[in-house]
C-alpha cells in the first residue's frame, strides 16, 4: 500500500481495464510489481500534494521493507488463504516451500508404513485405515489456529501425506491382483486416471469455493463415504492364498464364479494346497540358505549402475511431475484454465503409454518422454516472466508437453522397475526407487526457493535433469518379451540375447494385446512333483 497515494481500500485496490482483466493504479511506474519488490516500500513522486501518474517506482538503492499490515492482498482469486491466515509473507515467505515439502516426507514415511500393513494384515484393510487417515486428518487441518496452528496444520498435512500414499498403493495392488496377467499392464496404468479425474474434481472444487478451510473440508471429509468399499470390493484372492487363508479365498473365488455364470475352478485349490504343503516341507531346509538383499545389488558393478541409473529415472519423475503440477498455478493466463490442463493432459499420457509400450518397449519410450519433458521445460522456465501474450501462450503449451511426458514416465517407470530386478529382491529394488522418488518431490518444491535469485531456475533445473535422466535411459537393458528374472543371474543377463533395436517397432492389433485367452487346466492329474508331496 502507498499511503501519500492509496486512499482506497485493500479490496479494490486492483482496478480493471476495458477488458475485465487487472491493473495496478496509475501512479505506478509498470504495470505489475515484481516477486523481489512486493514487501518493499517504493519511491514516491508528487507534485501538489498529488501522486504523479508513473511516478511510483522501486529503487534498489535504498531498500525498505514494508510493514505486514501495509501488504495489499489480491482477492481475484481466493477470498481467504492459509497463507494470509498464518502470515506466511515477505520474510516467512520461504516457510511456505518448507511446509509443503512436508507432505512429500509423509507420503516417503507412508509408503513403507501402509506397505507393511498391506502385506501383513491385507489390502482391504490398508486401503481402509489409509482412507481414514486421509479424510480426518485433512479435515481436522481446517480447524487449526492459534499460535500453534501452523505446526498442528504441518502435522496433519504430513498425515495427510501419509493417507494419501496410503491410498494409491493399495488401490493399485489390489486392482493389480484382482486381474489376469493379461491385463496387468494395462490395469496398472489406466488405474491412475481416477487419481487424474480426482486431482480435476479438487480444482473444480477450488474454482466454487474461495475459502480454504471450507476447500479443505468439501474435499477431505466425503471421502469417509470411501469405508463402504469394505463391503463392496472383496480382499485380494492372491493375498489371502499366501497369507495361508485358503478357504477364504475359495468363498470369494466361487461367488465370483456364480456371478459370472463359470465353472467353480475348485482343481485349482487343490494345486495350491499341494504346492502350500511341498512349501512347508522345504522351508526348514531354505531358511540355512544366505538370503538375497538389496545390498547385493551393488556388489556387482552392472547391476548397480542398472539401480542407480533406474533410481535417478525415478527422482528425476517425481521432481518433474509435482514440480509442473505445483508450477502450473503460477504460469502466465488464468490459474483454473492451466491447472486443468496440466490435470488433463496426464490422460492422453497414460493411453500413450498403454497403446505403444508392447509395440515399441520400455527402454525407447523412457528416453524419449523423459527428454521431451526435459526440453519442454527448460524453454518453458527460459519464458517465465514474459508479458508477450503469445509467449505466455507457448510457454503454457510448453508446460503441457512437460507434463505430459513427465505424467508418461511415471507410468513407465513402475514397469520397467518390476521387470528388471529379480523376484528376490523385487519390492525392496521398488521400495528404494520410491524412497528416492519422494526425495525428488521434495526437491520440486523446495526448489522454488530459487525464484528469489532467478525466476526461470526451479523449471529450468528440472529440465536439465530430466533430460539427462533421457539421455540415461538408453543404457538400460530392454525388457519387453523378456522372462521375469528369478535370481539375481537372471538379471545380469537380462536382454542379452535380444536382438531388438532401440526404434523398432512391432505393430499389434488392439484384439492381440487385450484379448486374454481362456487356457484349459487339467481338473485331475498335476506334475510329478506335486504328486510325490501329495503322496507323502
Amino acid at each position: 500500500r502507498v499511503h501519500p497515494c492509496d486512499k482506497q481500500s485493500g479490496a479494490e485496490y486492483y482496478g480493471k481495464t476495458a477488458n475485465e482483466s487487472m491493473e495496478l493504479p496509475a501512479w505506478y511506474r509498470n504495470n505489475t510489481i515484481g516477486i523481489n519488490d512486493r514487501c518493499r516500500v517504493p519511491i514516491v513522486k508528487e507534485k501538489g500534494g498529488v501522486c504523479e501518474e508513473g511516478g511510483t517506482f522501486f529503487s534498489y538503492d535504498d531498500v525498505v521493507s514494508c510493514d505486514i499490515d501495509d501488504l495489499v492482498i489480491d482477492r481475484s482469486i481466493m477470498r481467504n488463504t492459509l497463507i494470509e491466515e498464518f502470515q506466511l509473507l515477505c520474510g516467512r515467505s520461504g516457510q511456505r516451500t518448507v511446509y509443503n515439502a512436508i507432505y512429500m516426507v509423509g507420503m516417503m514415511c507412508g509408503s513403507y508404513v501402509f506397505g507393511w500393513v498391506s502385506d501383513s494384515y491385507g489390502r482391504i484393510k490398508a486401503l481402509l485405515l489409509a482412507v481414514v487417515t486421509l479424510s480426518l486428518s485433512g479435515t481436522l487441518g481446517a480447524f487449526c489456529s492459534g499460535l500453534m496452528g501452523l505446526h498442528v496444520y504441518a502435522f496433519m498435512r504430513f498425515l495427510t501425506g501419509m493417507g494419501g500414499i496410503g491410498c494409491v498403493m493399495s488401490s493399485f495392488v489390489l486392482a493389480i491382483e484382482h486381474v489376469g496377467c493379461k491385463y496387468t499392464m494395462v490395469i496398472g496404468i489406466a488405474i491412475v486416471i481416477p487419481f487424474t479425474l480426482g486431482e480435476a474434481l479438487l480444482g473444480l472444487e477450488a474454482y466454487f469455493i474461495r475459502d480454504w478451510k471450507t476447500l479443505q473440508i468439501v474435499a477431505h471429509l466425503p471421502l469417509l463415504l470411501l469405508v463402504g468399499v469394505y463391503w463392496v470390493v472383496p480382499e485380494s484372492v492372491r493375498w489371502l492364498i499366501g497369507a495361508g487363508r485358503v478357504e477364504e479365498a475359495k468363498d470369494i473365488i466361487e461367488k465370483a464364479a456364480r456371478v459370472n455364470e463359470r465353472d467353480n475352478p475348485a482343481h485349482l485349490f487343490k494345486a495350491t494346497m499341494i504346492a502350500s504343503s511341498g512349501l512347508e516341507n522345504t522351508a526348514h531346509s531354505e531358511s540355512n540358505e544366505v538370503k538375497t538383499t538389496i545390498l547385493d545389488l551393488f556388489r556387482i558393478t552392472k547391476m548397480a549402475l542398472r539401480a542407480f541409473n533406474m533410481c535417478f529415472q525415478w527422482f528425476s519423475v517425481t521432481m518433474c511431475y509435482y514440480g509442473l503440477s505445483f508450477a502450473s498455478t503460477s504460469l502466465s493466463g488464468d490459474v483454473f484454465s492451466n491447472f486443468f490442463l496440466s490435470i488433463f493432459i496426464e490422460i492422453p499420457s497414460y493411453i500413450f503409454c498403454i497403446l505403444v509400450m508392447d509395440s515399441w518397449g520400455r527402454r525407447p519410450i523412457l528416453s524419449f518422454c523423459q527428454a521431451m519433458s526435459g526440453i519442454a521445460c527448460i524453454f518453458c522456465g527460459l519464458l517465465q516472466g514474459q508479458t508477450d501474450p503469445g509467449l505466455q501462450g507457448l510457454q503454457v503449451f510448453l508446460s503441457l508437453i512437460g507434463k505430459f511426458g513427465a505424467s508418461a514416465s511415471f507410468a513407465i517407470v513402475y514397469v520397467y522397475t518390476a521387470e528388471m530386478f529379480p523376484t528376490v529382491i523385487r519390492n525392496q529394488a521398488v521400495g528404494t526407487c520410491s524412497l528416492v522418488a519422494r526425495i525428488g518431490g521434495i526437491t520440486s518444491l523446495l526448489l522454488d526457493l530459487l525464484k528469489v535469485y532467478w525466476l526461470p531456475a526451479p523449471v529450468f533445473i528440472m529440465g536439465v535433469v530430466a533430460t539427462t535422466a533421457g539421455a540415461l535411459a538408453v543404457f538400460f537393458p530392454e525388457t519387453l518379451g523378456e522372462k521375469l528374472p528369478e535370481t539375481m543371474d537372471e538379471a545380469f543377463r537380462i536382454g542379452e540375447n535380444s536382438n531388438r533395436g532401440f526404434c523398432t517397432f512391432t505393430c499389434t492389433s488392439v484384439k492381440e494385446m487385450f484379448s486374454e485367452e481362456l487356457k484349459t487346466v487339467p481338473r485331475e492329474g498335476f506334475n510329478n512333483q506335486a504328486m510325490d508331496v501329495e503322496k507323502e
